[in-house]
């Protein structure tokens, strides 16, 4: 399972057509921290069902460029907020299934949906 993280996905298939991460007492995958690129460029993080996961990839933006199938246009004079980050919640069934797993694998858990050091 291919990742641009520090450590890789190791990927289960449920035969269902995707690919699932399986984090473990013993091992859990990792990403790199992000990193904001250069002024004119991009990042863009993929995710599949063929099993990429947050697969980095970079670019630069090409001005005026004429290409019929996608055009953007960037006002970076006009803003309209800040990205503080993102967030989700734990339900009652989600925390259920968290106290279930073994005290490592909860640690793993909690520390690659929390900590910013993975």
């Amino acid at each position: 399972c291919p990742t641009a993280g520090a450590r890789p996905c190791n990927g289960k298939d449920f035969g269902h057509g995707s690919v699932v991460c399986a984090c473990s007492a013993a091992y859990c995958d990792t990403l790199d921290p992000v990193v904001l690129p250069a002024p004119g460029a991009f990042v863009r993080y993929e995710s599949s069902k063929a099993g990429k996961r947050l697969e980095r990839s970079e670019g630069t933006f090409q001005h005026n460029a004429g290409t019929p199938d996608f055009h953007l246009t960037l006002d970076t004079a006009r803003r309209y907020q800040k990205v503080k980050g993102f967030g989700g919640s734990v339900t009652d069934s989600a925390a259920i299934n968290i106290l279930s797993l073994s005290r490592e694998a909860r640690d793993h858990l909690l520390r690659s949906y929390f900590s910013e050091e993975g």
